[in-house]
């Protein structure tokens, strides 16, 4: 099962993705830029890992506590991956 994890409930970003060959993680202080960080760091993950968003199973995003517009930026991102995989 090939899944991609988002965490942007604190001033940590930290994406990881699952696939069948192999975990990769991505961590670093976004401090206020998710909003800027988050789509960048997917992509450099997925580069990384030599995987495409298509092949995706799962997308899991944190839910809380955190920051309201941090977890809002997560979950909206996590939504527009689904929602484009239909």
């Amino acid at each position: 099962m090939n899944v991609l994890a988002i965490d942007t409930a604190t001033e940590i970003l930290s994406v990881a993705l699952k696939t069948e060959g192999g975990e990769y993680e991505m961590i670093h202080r976004a401090g206020l830029s998710h909003s800027e960080s988050l789509v960048p760091s997917i992509q450099a993950l997925c580069s990384l890992a030599g995987f495409s968003l298509r092949d995706l199973d799962l997308v899991v995003c944190m839910k809380g506590p955190g920051s309201f517009t941090g977890l809002r930026i997560g979950m909206a991102t996590a939504k527009g991956i689904a929602f484009g995989r239909k």
